[in-house]
């Protein structure tokens, strides 16, 4: 077996023969051919490619592996594939680069390509084609382990979340599909590093790719563009500081799993200064997120024609080099971070100040124990809370509901309208008694229980109209027409004092004072109301009002922003 020379350290970033190193560098087709890379075989220009990526000072390239290049009749292997495959990690091997091969293209640049035998055929839960994934996997596999100086981490993907297959099967046929490739990686290559490339949909969607359900899987990905359409909510373009937030706090959300690297990113467009400005913001926030390495889609600009570039041609143009071999101008922050990526001190890995709560059960399909969470209305949630702390200016991490409340970072948790289980309730009731402080927005009725009503200092008394008008807090007037289930659940205060009432008079905030901590909990949802203007700039000075008025309910440190 050959030496082992990648690694991940403790606190989740590579080494290389036990030196930290960051991969930063690019996503890999030939401009003049894209996807057709391994029949085109522009061995030239892919040579070329690679000695400027050299010169502009990057160290890595992430390239991927078209199924049916290499396998283009069941159980049948293209030799010629393989070898140029091994060409190609000569090549790297020769320039000192490092690479991810990525096996499975499935979802590529918006199509999909599989070979012509896999016809109908679910990739996860179909007998047939799991063993084929599994054979090519362990035999490309055993090609790369040739390489050792070379291969970083080989990919089981890219971006396999965004495949129908996905939601064809179940979440634990996924895993299990997860479990074995990697199985079948390591097979082929004895202590390889695994990833599997996935995106966002981790966490807005329920594709059956989920954190802490990718065994096998040394590290996690994540890859996020600046397109509303590809979100939980809306923005108002790359200058935007809500969109400017997302791709840091996607990585901030797999970093609370273990260690996870941008593994793709861009600006969709690269002309304009707001591309600028948008890596100025991004790449140093993800960085103190925990990232450790960024690749960018792609080299270049794309010449080639067909699908499916013919059908998607906001493809074509996203390249971070343009005429001259130059990198764009609009784009050479990238570089410049690069340059000093490598000089800065690692980020704290921990739970932040303020931290969002991640409940036990945040994935909904196939789990009878979730009490109602939904990836894509709580991830929005979340991301509203997320920024307007941060705006505020607060460090905000994440803390798990499946892992223990006590040693935590954060002084404050914010629960952004997750429902929660009894346990977790009873856990954090245990933390506010110690002297934790909560803010919790939006309680599921269905889940309000014995615990709940100690935790929060009331008990439910009315199940009303999901309306509450004229509410007077924080200095404002508020109207919310969002709640849990549809459902105003009216209550009767014990130890917690009202806040704040509708014109009802049916409390809509509550403070509790329980041992040395402290809770405020808002019956509505305030953050779907948010939500609903998510690309209205102009609105955000009252999310702002808001959460630093709930943060001063629980005596937490006091809102470090001037617009607080």
């Amino acid at each position: 077996m050959k030496r082992r020379i990648f690694a991940l350290d403790a606190q989740g970033y590579f080494t290389q023969s036990g030196r930290r190193i960051f991969p930063l560098g690019v996503n890999y087709w030939p401009a003049s051919c894209g996807v057709e890379m391994w029949r085109t075989w522009p061995a030239g220009e892919i040579q070329r490619d690679l000695d400027l990526l050299l010169e502009l000072g990057f160290n890595c390239v992430r390239f991927f592996l078209r199924w049916q290049d290499f396998e283009p009749k069941a159980g049948r292997y293209s030799s010629t594939a393989f070898r140029r495959l091994a060409e190609f990690l000569t090549w790297c091997a020769e320039r000192s680069l490092i690479t991810q091969p990525t096996l499975m293209v499935g979802w590529m640049s918006g199509g999909i390509f599989w070979p012509d035998w896999k016809q109908n055929r679910n990739l996860f839960d179909d007998a047939f084609m799991v063993k084929r994934a599994v054979r090519f996997a362990a035999k490309a596999a055993k090609t790369c382990a040739r390489f050792p100086e070379t291969v970083l981490a080989i990919d089981q993907g890219n971006e396999l979340c965004c495949l129908p297959d996905c939601t064809g099967a179940s979440p634990a046929a996924v895993t299990e599909w997860c479990r074995t490739m990697s199985a079948a990686i390591k097979r082929g290559f004895p202590g390889v590093l695994v990833i599997s490339g996935n995106e966002q949909n981790q966490i807005v969607t329920d594709s059956g790719w989920r954190f802490d359900g990718q065994p096998g899987c040394d590290l996690y990905s994540m890859h996020a563009y600046p397109n509303s359409a590809w979100h939980s909510l809306s923005f108002d373009g790359m200058t935007d500081p809500l969109a400017q937030s997302l791709l840091p706090f996607y990585t901030r959300c797999a970093r609370a799993f273990g260690p996870v690297m941008v593994q793709e990113f861009g600006t969709i467009f690269t002309i304009g200064k707001c591309c600028d400005e948008y890596l100025h913001a991004i790449l140093p926030a993800c960085q103190l997120a925990g990232a450790n390495g960024f690749l960018w889609w792609s080299l270049r600009d794309f010449d080639a024609d067909g699908h499916p570039y013919n059908k998607n041609a906001f493809e074509g143009p996203l390249g971070l080099v343009g005429p001259g071999d130059a990198v764009k101008s609009v784009l050479r922050f990238f570089q410049e971070f690069a340059r000093v990526l490598p000089t800065l001190p690692a980020p704290a890995v921990d739970q932040g100040e303020i931290a969002l709560y991640w409940p036990r059960h945040y994935y909904l399909r196939d789990d009878p124990l979730n009490p109602g969470n939904d990836p894509r209305a709580l991830s929005r949630r979340m991301v509203i809370a997320n920024f307007t702390l941060s705006q505020l200016g607060h460090r905000v991490g994440i803390v798990r509901g499946d892992r223990p409340l006590s040693g935590i970072s954060a002084h404050t948790i914010v629960i952004a309208g997750a429902a929660l289980t009894a346990s977790e309730v009873s856990a954090l009731t245990s933390w506010v008694k110690a002297g934790g402080r909560l803010v919790w927005h939006g309680i599921d009725v269905t889940t309000w229980g014995d615990a709940l009503s100690e935790l929060v200092g009331a008990s439910p008394a009315d199940l009303c109209a999901p309306r509450a008008d004229g509410v007077a807090a924080f200095g404002s007037s508020w109207d919310f027409h969002d709640f849990p289930r549809h459902t105003f659940l009216n209550v009767l205060p014990a130890q917690a004092k009202v806040v704040a009432a509708d014109q009802r008079g049916h409390p809509v905030l509550l403070h509790h004072a329980l041992g040395r901590g402290q809770v405020a909990a808002c019956l509505p949802q305030p953050d779907d109301t948010f939500a609903a203007r998510s690309d209205d700039r102009s609105n955000r000075e009252r999310w702002t009002r808001w959460y630093a008025g709930m943060l001063d309910l629980v005596s937490a440190i006091r809102a470090k922003s001037a617009s607080a």
